[in-house]
């Protein structure tokens, strides 16, 4: 599973929004599957992208060497930052629930510190919980080398009714007991993000 992250440029989006089917189909071509994407808009735009390969290594150099690659990222160039990163991350959760009007998503970064199979067993157990109060983990990905653990949840209403839909959570003692995964992150990040269509044969959308 490959995680690959980029900043859109202010004022860019739309630019950028038109160009993403074209680029998603590339990926197609040589053979990726792609499974969720999401754009973080309450900055600078930027974007998670989730996509796997049989072959990744192959892959790779075969999408680099691809002129009609090079013609995109020389397209694409004006509206994107250049702090690109794909990162090969294994893959811990990977639900594909219907994309619902009402929900919004969540997006949860992590700079994990101490021991990574610790810190998991904890954050199983809050998935189980977020879950019974209508939370829908969406993804969940590790990169261990980096320290990185990102993953996505949506919950009914809007962004400004995440403080109120969390609060009976976070009340329930089973989660209270669980306040200990804080040992394990070095710092974090939440920011609501809207998830992308990503249709094709083979790719979730």
């Amino acid at each position: 599973m490959f995680l690959h992250r980029v900043s859109i440029r202010p004022r860019h989006l739309e630019p950028w929004l038109h160009l993403w089917p074209a680029e998603v189909a590339l990926r197609r071509r040589h053979g990726f599957t792609t499974h969720q994407a999401y754009l973080q808009e309450n900055a600078e735009p930027k974007l998670t992208w989730l996509y796997s390969h049989p072959r990744p290594d192959a892959a790779e150099a075969d999408w680099a060497a691809d002129p009609d690659v090079r013609a995109h990222r020389a397209a694409a160039s004006p509206h994107v930052f250049g702090n690109l990163l794909v990162r090969p991350v294994r893959l811990e959760l990977l639900e594909d629930p219907p994309d619902l009007p009402d929900r919004t998503v969540c997006l949860r970064r992590y700079s994990v510190v101490g021991d990574w199979t610790a810190f998991l067993a904890i954050w199983r157990r809050i998935v189980l919980v977020r879950e019974r109060y209508g939370f829908r983990c969406l993804f969940a990905v590790a990169d261990e080398p980096k320290d990185q653990f990102t993953w996505a949840f949506d919950f009914p209403g809007g962004w400004d009714e995440f403080a109120r839909v969390q609060q009976p959570y976070y009340a329930d003692p089973e989660r209270v007991a669980l306040r200990g995964v804080f040992d394990y992150m070095a710092d974090y990040s939440l920011d609501p993000a809207r998830r992308l269509a990503v249709g094709g044969p083979g790719v979730s959308g």
